[in-house]
């Protein structure tokens, strides 16, 4: 093997463990399909609530590109939809409680954010400051938003397994207030 092959090798060998350190290294991005579970709990843990309007039902965009029917989202589980945008200092705010819950509830609830059409970018930016560990939705069209009659951030929604919208809270809900609510919705 001659000089050159030798180095060539060399330099080659060095870009692969570099690559392979670098992509080691990576934190994934935030918000996408890895981000919904991929099994529903037990049925009988929840329950319905008679009076609950019909939520809006739309195919939506995570932000990872992947497409999602909402309606999907609530099938196994009950879903909190919070409705965000990066600029919203309330919605930072209300991120803690939204991880706090998702944390004591696991398996039993999904929280997917539903972000206004801002860069990629931007939106992971936010996603990483606060540590949002569910699914994001986003609204390039503001569709969604306005089928929920959302005005402004931050707006939460509960919805129960058979996509009945629990509750609205135009403002965004606390922690205690949504676990209040869940009280009628997830059993045992």
């Amino acid at each position: 093997m001659n000089r050159m092959t030798r180095l060539t090798a060399a330099a080659a060998g060095l870009a692969v463990f570099a690559g392979l350190t670098l992509t080691g290294c990576a934190s994934p991005a935030r918000g996408g399909v890895e981000a919904i579970p991929s099994s529903a709990p037990a049925a009988d843990r929840f329950t319905t609530v008679a009076d609950a309007v019909p939520a809006p039902k739309a195919t939506a965009t995570l932000i990872d590109g992947t497409r999602v029917e909402l309606a999907s989202l609530w099938k196994g589980r009950p879903l909190v939809v919070q409705f965000t945008s990066t600029w919203c200092t309330q919605c930072t705010t209300a991120e803690a409680d939204l991880r706090a819950l998702s944390e004591t509830y696991g398996d039993d609830l999904l929280v997917v954010h539903v972000a206004l059409d801002e860069p990629n970018a931007t939106i992971q930016k936010y996603l990483d400051d606060n540590e949002v560990t569910g699914p994001v939705i986003v609204d390039r069209t503001g569709s969604i938003w306005r089928d929920y009659a959302v005005k402004e951030p931050p707006m939460t929604a509960l919805i129960d397994t058979s996509g009945g919208i629990v509750r609205m809270w135009p403002g965004g809900a606390s922690g205690d207030q949504l676990r209040t609510a869940l009280e009628n919705v997830i059993t045992g």
